[in-house]
């Protein structure tokens, strides 16, 4: 049909496996309208996955200087693990 959008069978494969569900359980197959009812959705879910990307690697990133952590600590009130 005219101006009916094709779905992204790879993302949906994607996100059903991130779910631990087969491409045609009944799960998967709703995973697939939304898409094809919601195309913000889409958007809303590569941005997530930048943003708990983006998360992670920042995470491992961290190393604050041992004076900034001391003073942190002293501030907080909290005891300094080191």
């Amino acid at each position: 049909m005219a101006g009916e959008r094709k779905r992204d069978v790879g993302l949906q494969a994607q996100i059903c496996s991130e779910f631990g569900a087969d491409l045609d359980s009944q799960l998967c197959e709703e995973v697939g309208k939304l898409m094809d009812e919601c195309p913000d959705c889409r958007i809303y879910y590569d941005t997530m996955k930048r943003s708990v990307k983006l998360y992670r690697t920042a995470e491992a990133d961290q190393r604050i200087p041992d004076e900034i952590a001391e003073r942190l600590f002293k501030v907080l009130q909290l005891d300094n693990p080191k």
